[in-house]
């Protein structure tokens, strides 16, 4: 059985998280005890757990608690765009949590420049009146148009099940004038992007994903963010006939994100076939063969 010191229950609480990792912290605490043979947590424990959020979540969520909690805090936490009453809308649209903060400043803002545009097309497309036509039963959540966004392609709410996802994508760059080599984001790239060459990192663009994980992860900020953009997938769904969403665009701008919402709506308008269940998987082959 572990035990808690007074100390660490104190440190737990301290710990600088965003609200959704509260439970999360102490079950690592646990966890790394365990891995230690150790059977009390101790304050030192706690302080590893915080280093491993760190590199977890990244320097710009941690500094943004940190000044939260100490009151100096001069930007918000959560930002104002990302949220929106849609209620009375037959659409739903589900983010990340970065909705909450909990994600790097750069990732923040491709969403607080996404968010609004797309609410603001689905409203100009008159999507509710659109559902409102295609629905043969009672209205219900199955009714809705559902988009899933995500402020990286880590998806950590995945968009992929959406009628209409969009995945902030991110190309780096290294400023070898910041940079150590301390060869810490080679480690921490879980696609094995990133290797030594010459005594700097060097990025496989073939293989990256775009994360933006390694510019949120460098401690010296020496990895920065060239180009930021997104990529759009649609016709998902977790309902009756599972299905993930097939991608549209691997990395495209604003303009694009509207441009191909606007083209799917119009497939559905033009030849969807009314059900019970909505389903765009047939309008979304026929719009990617298009291409």
């Amino acid at each position: 059985m572990i035990t808690w010191t007074k100390e660490a229950e104190e440190a737990l609480e301290n710990l600088p998280l965003p609200p959704m990792l509260g439970s999360y912290a102490r079950l690592e605490c646990e966890r790394l005890a365990k891995k230690s043979n150790l059977s009390t947590i101790t304050p030192e424990i706690v302080s590893l757990a915080e280093k491993n959020y760190g590199r977890a979540i990244g320097r710009d969520v941690i500094r943004k608690l940190r000044a939260m909690a100490d009151g100096s805090l001069d930007e918000p936490m959560v930002p104002d765009e990302l949220f929106d009453d849609d209620s009375g809308e037959l659409y739903s649209i589900s983010l990340c949590p970065s909705q909450y903060g909990a994600a790097s400043d750069i990732k923040i803002e491709n969403m607080k420049i996404l968010v609004p545009a797309l609410r603001k097309k689905l409203k100009e497309l008159h999507v509710t009146d659109l559902m409102m036509d295609l629905t043969e039963t009672a209205v219900m959540p199955h009714c809705e148009f559902r988009i899933g966004l995500t402020g990286c392609t880590n998806a950590c709410t995945s968009p992929y099940f959406s009628d209409f996802g969009v995945l902030g994508v991110y190309d780096v760059e290294l400023e070898t004038s910041k940079c150590s080599g301390c060869g810490q984001c080679v480690d921490y790239c879980s696609r094995g992007v990133i290797v030594m060459k010459d005594g700097f990192p060097n990025f496989n663009k073939s293989r990256c994903i775009k994360c933006g994980g390694c510019e949120e992860f460098c401690s010296e900020s020496a990895i920065k963010v060239k180009e930021m953009g997104y990529k759009v997938v649609a016709g998902g769904t977790g309902a009756r006939f599972p299905r993930i969403a097939q991608t549209i665009n691997e990395y495209t701008d604003l303009d694009g994100v509207l441009k191909t919402l606007e083209d799917i709506v119009r497939l559905i308008r033009e030849k969807h076939t009314p059900g019970r269940v909505f389903d765009i998987s047939a309008r979304v082959e026929e719009y990617r063969k298009s291409l």
